[in-house]
């Protein structure tokens, strides 16, 4: 169908959708001052430097801090950071306060080994914080938690990258908070979780394992002291020591064809914060996403999310332009897997309606109209639509459903009530490098008209930002590369005309237009295609815009030398700016 009829078979709109809903997280907004200047922090759980076997840790920085489109042209704009790193047992690296403390102005991608904040030392793996501090001449904090620190892993067979995740003052409370994702199937991969106690004071509660349909499959109950970390072996379910071994012993917890985890600390310590490492079984390709944090609450009863004639009630539309099915594109295949889990939701089920979009803006696949979803996910499902209780999951394959045998497009999901974006995960491989990562959902339409009434956003409608990028391209062929999947959610039928910005460590390097793109498609461009000379830039931040048009972007990093990829799911540049202000 093409988007409006889909839409309308949908008992929302997406203008109904943008209206004020529930909110699933507590709501800590504070009165936002934008007179002074504050340090807010971002956190991230697992750093690992090991000399002896080639494992190298980096951070990050893009000062994504300014007002407009332009802003940062004069240089006038920087931002300040401090950044604070901690061995497993809770030592500080660097003496008497940070182990860094710089200043990056405005765009400029700047890259900090973690070998140069460690020294000499071997072997390390601990946890980090990034306190930083806009430093602009119109006085403002932070614009994005979300896109001001990235962190990169790198081995000689593999790497990954990930964001910080933010922690800003108003939810650094010591109250009970409810940490979830779902996880992969461990016959596949071997999981470790790293958790990290970011705080002077002490973090403990419970590690559930939960199999798809919520039934607790194991527990584990953990106690970490200020600054501290741990490591969880999914597969064996043993505390370990070593972030690079893997515990041989084989359990039944491998036969979990995947499930939900899920981390509760005791009322009155703090939280703590983690990232789940996806590896393969018997190889040292790996890839690493986190949970989310949300208050604990008692979730309502259950209500139908369907009106008297049997459509779907929707409360938000979630997003991800990485769905493929037997696509290549650059001489690769790409195939998508998603994973959906329910968390602790705000009513006693969870409900969700995904459908495909291609370039066109028509909707090509529907999981009411596929008669095979209710026996890939036999309990799982009602009237076509998935139907999750607290703690279950469900994955799905695109390779036993009914959407056509190769295509490259964007998955929507409807949900019902409104949930978070990080609990649906994407799964992308790529068979012929034996490759695979992870990476999550964008929010919905709602949170983007939040975000662009912001007076510092200078009234674009698009501002997206992914970094970590590299393009390595040149007669004897290509090193590296960047796939940009671009999504148009926009309910007002504009047709798109996005601009992509490229910054490195010196600023600006091009501008390239990605010509129009219609109402709701989603399209998928090769960097290497768009730049036509021969080039080699390392590290990059890349910047979507749109005046007009809101559309969402994520990024795949491929990597020919190691042939291995790593996703970047881009955030938008004000994306926590009115939920995390100073502090009045």
């Amino acid at each position: 169908m093409n988007r409006r009829s889909f839409l309308s078979s949908v008992s929302c709109s997406l203008v109904t959708i943008a209206t004020p809903i529930p909110k699933l997280f507590e709501d800590y907004r504070t009165t936002i001052s934008t007179n002074q200047s504050c340090w807010l922090d971002v956190c991230a759980p697992f750093i690992i430097e090991d000399a002896d076997r080639g494992f190298q840790s980096e951070i990050i920085l893009t000062s994504d801090t300014f007002v407009g489109a332009r802003g940062y042209e004069d240089g006038a704009d920087a931002t300040d950071y401090e950044i604070y790193l901690y061995d497993l047992a809770g030592k500080a690296i660097g003496a008497g306060g940070p182990a860094k403390r710089m200043t990056v102005p405005a765009m400029r991608a700047t890259v900090i080994s973690a070998r140069e904040l460690i020294g000499d030392v071997r072997s390390f793996w601990g946890g980090m914080n990034i306190r930083l501090r806009p430093k602009c001449r119109e006085v403002m904090h932070a614009s994005d938690l979300f896109s001001s620190a990235f962190l990169r892993w790198r081995s000689g067979a593999s790497f990954d990258n990930v964001h910080a995740n933010p922690d800003p003052l108003q939810l650094q409370k010591a109250e009970s908070y409810f940490y979830s994702m779902p996880f992969p199937s461990l016959a596949d991969y071997d999981c470790i979780f790293s958790l990290f106690n970011p705080y002077g004071q002490r973090s403990a509660g419970e590690i559930l394992l939960n199999d798809p349909s919520g039934k607790p499959f194991t527990k584990f109950h953990y106690d970490l002291k200020p600054h501290n970390s741990l490591l969880l072996d999914l597969n064996s379910g043993r505390f370990m020591s070593d972030p690079l071994g893997a515990d041989s012993k084989k359990t039944t917890a491998r036969m979990l064809p995947h499930g939900l985890l899920a981390v509760t600390n005791e009322q009155g310590t703090a939280k703590s914060f983690g990232y789940l490492m996806i590896r393969q079984r018997g190889r040292e390709r790996f890839s690493v996403e986190h949970p989310i944090h949300q208050g604990v609450f008692k979730p309502k009863p259950v209500a139908a999310p369907f009106d008297a004639g049997n459509q779907f009630k929707a409360k938000n539309v979630l997003y991800s332009p990485l769905l493929f099915h037997n696509k290549k594109i650059g001489g690769l295949t790409f195939e998508s897997r998603f994973y959906f889990g329910a968390g602790l939701p705000l009513e006693e089920a969870q409900w969700f309606y995904p459908f495909a979009v291609d370039g066109e803006g028509n909707a090509v696949w529907s999981a009411i109209t596929d008669q095979k979803l209710a026996d890939w996910l036999p309990g799982q499902t009602q009237r076509g639509v998935i139907r999750l209780s607290a703690g279950q999951s469900c994955m799905l394959d695109f390779n036993k459903l009914s959407l056509d045998s190769i295509f490259a497009g964007g998955l929507a999901v409807a949900v019902s009530p409104d949930t978070t974006h990080t609990l649906l995960k994407v799964e992308v491989r790529v068979p012929e490098w034996g490759a695979h990562a992870f990476t999550h959902f964008r929010p919905g339409l709602r949170s983007a008209r939040t975000y662009q009434k912001t007076k510092e956003r200078g009234g674009i409608a698009t501002d997206y930002i992914a970094s970590g990028a590299r393009i390595s391209k040149s007669k004897s062929g290509l090193q590296f590369d960047e796939l940009i999947g671009v999504m148009n959610i926009d309910d007002q039928g504009i047709v798109a005309r996005p601009l992509l910005e490229l910054f490195g460590p010196r600023g600006l390097i091009g501008r390239l237009p990605l010509g129009a793109i219609p109402p709701f498609a989603c399209r998928h461009f090769l960097l290497s295609e768009l730049i036509k000379e021969e080039v080699n830039y390392d590290l990059m931040s890349l910047r979507l815009l749109d005046e007009r048009a809101t559309l969402l972007m994520s990024v795949m990093h491929l990597d020919y030398t190691r042939q291995d990829i790593a996703l970047d799911h881009g955030s938008d540049r004000f994306s926590t700016y009115l939920d995390y202000g100073c502090q009045i």
